[in-house]
């Protein structure tokens, strides 16, 4: 598996939300196993996204897509992609 940070920059994360939404099962079809949602305490306007992927070529195929690029430019969001590799699983 593989784990991705995503960061992003909303202009309105409720603008955002429901497109993020839509493109869950785009998501699934690409390989994507789960992704959980963060929002930032102290701006409302800033998320985070854990994935976890199948396997780094389809997560790579998807995040960095153009579609993606210009899904999120339309709805006023940037984000950071950092790709992580496990070293450890503890309490």
């Amino acid at each position: 598996m593989v784990y991705i940070i995503a960061k992003l920059k909303l202009e309105s994360f409720d603008k955002w939300k429901p497109v993020f939404n839509e493109r869950s099962s785009v998501r699934r079809e690409s390989g994507s196993k789960e992704a959980r949602l963060f929002r930032n305490s102290n701006d409302p306007n800033e998320a985070m996204i854990l994935f976890k992927w199948d396997n780094m070529e389809n997560a790579k195929k998807y995040l960095e897509s153009e579609a993606l690029k210009e899904t999120l430019k339309k709805v006023g969001a940037t984000f950071t992609i950092t790709y992580l590799d496990e070293v450890e699983k503890t309490v």
